[in-house]
């Protein structure tokens, strides 16, 4: 409902007026009646009103004066002006922009009502308009903070222009010294959760001067703009300010933050590339794992990676892969990274190198045909290594494991010859020409090859592992048999007797008949 007081110098008009017109069925509430322009002014100063109904022609404060003071004190007031046809143009003339309607007398209850319907209406949508508008005003008042981040991370992006920022600095309430800037980015690990983020940035305001911004960028990590009115000054507080938020967070037993800053700049276009700067540094800083402030200017007169060198050093490390030598191979990888960390890269960069180190590792096992199509340690594509410490350690693993799957390829082949060894043992042992190189012939090995995998693999040389077969050979036909010693030296590979006497009385410390003796008893 809305509320309406009507004006009126002759009591009849105003008696009139209120019973006939049904102001509820209408929208509103006739909240007062007044005899002239000065009574209805002392009652607006302390009571709201919506709609002021009023005769032009009233003594003391007539209705155009009324109008008047309503229009310039009360401008959400409507003004409806009761006039006679003489006075009707002028009061049109002199108060048109002030009144919301013109009504001429003698007015009728449905005429007034008539009226009354479309000032209701339009009143209906100027509240909805006001509320629509306040309800944006609060939305604004809530976004607030999230549009002042916004601003200050298009600032820093370099989406903003010369006049955007001017405009949106004042709006957003930013103190600009107009002198020196820094950017300083901290990446905050995953692990932190949200509790945990806005804790640090309370922390880093209560540390930071009143001119400093902290705010989170669209990665949820911390940027910071540093402002000061002496460069030298900036750079040092900006260091302190970095270092004791270091001190705060390695108190947490939380995982460490990464910190980096961009160079001092001069003008708030600049602020992009100051930006660039930290990111940069920061990214340095986490492909090192390095937990302290890294500073953009300390690294970019790094010395250039020379990729000769690199290549270089590849080729070292494939050489020692192909020589088995894993000491010489874990020592190439290391001089590979220390020289891939004396270099300021990016992380595409560092990624890059990573890729060409395995696809080297990666290529050596496909020759060797040590790699499956299930083997998980060798991935075709290298991985995700956060720091340059957990690459190294990743491809010294796989270096490791290279060495084990030689080991085991090497052993299955030693194992696959012994037993082909002992097979041909087996059959020609009784064969007294059968000798070394009649071993080697049958397992396409050089003599030295073959004893060498023999000794390592039975512990015995192949002659005294065949003098070993053929004494226990000789042991089960002394069990079984009736044989002489003669005979039973023919069988298991000797033509002289007295030879075979004497190895197996070396073997058992018995002679033949002896042992035979010793089983019979």
């Amino acid at each position: 409902m809305f509320r309406l007081i009507f004006v009126d110098d002759e009591a009849i008009i105003r008696n009139g007026i209120s019973q006939c017109v049904n102001w509820g069925s209408n929208g509103f509430v006739l909240a007062g009646m007044f005899e002239n322009g000065q009574e209805a002014l002392n009652y607006l100063q302390d009571n709201p009103v919506d709609v002021v109904i009023t005769d032009i022609n009233m003594p003391g404060m007539d209705g155009l004066t009324l109008s008047r003071i309503v229009a310039e004190q009360y401008p959400g007031t409507m003004v409806l002006l009761l006039t006679g046809y003489d006075d009707f143009e002028y009061a049109r003339q002199a108060v048109q922009n002030q009144v919301r309607e013109f009504l001429l007398k003698p007015i009728t209850a449905e005429e007034l009502s008539l009226v009354l319907e479309t000032v209701r209406d339009e009143l209906d949508a100027r509240k909805e308009k006001e509320i629509r508008q306040e309800e944006m005003r609060e939305k604004l008042k809530k976004s607030f903070p999230l549009l002042r981040e916004r601003f200050f991370n298009r600032l820093i992006s370099g989406r903003l222009t010369g006049d955007d920022i001017v405009r949106r600095r004042e709006y957003f309430q930013w103190t600009d010294w107009g002198a020196f800037y820094r950017v300083s980015l901290i990446v905050v690990p995953e692990s932190w959760d949200e509790l945990e983020r806005l804790t640090l940035q309370e922390q880093i305001k209560a540390i930071a001067d009143e001119c400093d911004e902290v705010f989170f960028n669209f990665s949820e990590n911390l940027v910071l703009i540093f402002q000061g009115r002496d460069k030298t000054v900036l750079h040092k507080r900006s260091q302190t300010v970095l270092e004791q938020i270091f001190q705060y967070t390695g108190s947490r037993e939380k995982e460490q933050i990464y910190a980096g800053c961009g160079e001092i700049v001069d003008k708030v276009e600049s602020l992009p590339e100051s930006h660039r700067g930290a990111s940069g540094a920061v990214e340095y800083s986490r492909i090192l794992g390095l937990t302290r402030i890294v500073f953009i200017e300390d690294i970019r007169d790094s010395r250039q990676v020379t990729p000769g060198q690199f290549y270089l050093k590849l080729d070292t490390l494939l050489e020692a892969l192909k020589e088995r030598r894993k000491e010489d191979s874990l020592r190439a990888l290391d001089e590979i990274f220390t020289f891939i960390e004396q270099h300021y890269l990016s992380r595409d960069d560092v990624f890059s190198y990573y890729t060409r180190i395995h696809m080297v590792i990666y290529n050596f096992l496909k020759e060797m045909g040590l790699l499956s199509s299930d083997d998980s340690a060798f991935p075709q594509k290298p991985g995700y290594y956060p720091t340059l410490n957990e690459a190294r350690d990743a491809f010294a693993a796989m270096i490791s494991d290279i060495e084990g799957k030689i080991d085991r390829r090497r052993n299955d082949a030693i194992l696959s010859r012994l037993d082909k060894a002992r097979e041909i043992i087996a059959e020609r042992y009784s064969d007294s020409r059968f000798s070394l190189q009649d071993m080697c012939n049958e397992l396409y090995l050089s003599t030295s090859q073959f004893s060498f995998l023999f000794k390592e693999g039975t512990g015995q040389t192949f002659i005294e592992f065949l003098t070993s077969y053929r004494v226990e050979e000789a042991k089960k036909l002394l069990k079984s048999t009736d044989l002489k010693a003669y005979e039973i030296a023919e069988k298991v590979g000797y033509q002289d007797a007295r030879y075979f006497s004497l190895i197996f009385r070396k073997q058992t410390g018995l002679t033949a008949m002896e042992y035979r003796r010793k089983l019979e008893s």
